[in-house]
């Protein structure tokens, strides 16, 4: 088979790429607009910062709240197969990574997912995210790598319709940490943090089983303040406790 001059190459690839944005337009997945898939404005919305604590003191440090572009640029990659956004949650978890842990090597572990979810997604979307953000970091020379230690040791439901207190009584007990524990410091990382309970759960595990967690780490973070019966809540300042 002859090999196109590069030029001709390009050409071609301009082409395909035209003829398919008329049947599926390229947009951005957080606001709609036509362009990139995480357009300037998302991409800023998505490095905000939001930080709020376990009921432990445990940091939580996520990318924004969850509400507005980061809601819906993390939904697009859940809910709608916009798997080509997940390189920007990736890397706007890896500048939160490091201000969570600024220096030194560390291990992401990521939250065990769901068989049902995995099947439902098409694969384990945390521990993805995991991956590409260990990768993202690495490119700085640190020492970054992913600890899959947690398991489920029983079944647990889909907590979407769940309050608060539903959720903390369907995760209680159900991390278990599998094999040695990583040593040095460890961050848990998860998509989104609501009510903390399976979060939480995370971290009690993994520390029954002599991991040293240093923090939690998230796309978007909300909070409870228990006056909506356990719905969650947003909060949009950086630093600001919301549990």
């Amino acid at each position: 088979m002859p090999v196109l001059p590069t030029a001709l190459r390009a050409a071609v690839r301009s082409a395909s790429t035209g003829v398919l944005d008329l049947g599926w337009p390229a947009h951005c997945a957080g606001c709609g607009r036509p362009g990139p898939v995480c357009c300037p404005p998302c991409t800023r919305a998505l490095s905000v910062g939001a930080l709020t604590a376990l009921p432990d003191g445990t940091p939580v440090r996520g990318c924004a709240a969850h509400d507005g572009p980061a809601r819906q640029l993390l939904l697009a990659v859940k809910e709608r197969d916009r798997a080509e956004a997940r390189p920007a949650l990736a890397r706007a978890l890896a500048r939160q990574l490091v201000e969570l842990v600024p220096t030194g090597a560390v291990r992401l572990v990521p939250v065990p997912t769901r068989r049902a979810s995995r099947r439902v997604r098409g694969g384990d979307l945390v521990a993805d995210l995991a991956a590409r953000t260990a990768s993202a970091v690495r490119t700085t020379g640190r020492d970054v790598g992913v600890e899959r230690c947690l398991r489920l040791r029983r079944a647990v439901r889909d907590q979407t319709d769940l309050d608060a207190a539903g959720r903390r009584a369907n995760v209680a007990g159900a991390f278990v940490l599998h094999g040695r524990p990583p040593p040095g410091a460890c961050v848990v990382l998860d998509d989104v943090v609501t009510t903390t309970a399976t979060a939480a759960e995370a971290v009690r595990a993994l520390r029954a089983g002599g991991v040293r967690v240093n923090g939690v780490l998230t796309v978007t973070v909300a909070s409870v303040d228990g006056s909506d019966g356990g719905r969650a809540r947003p909060t949009w300042a950086a630093g600001g406790s919301g549990v």
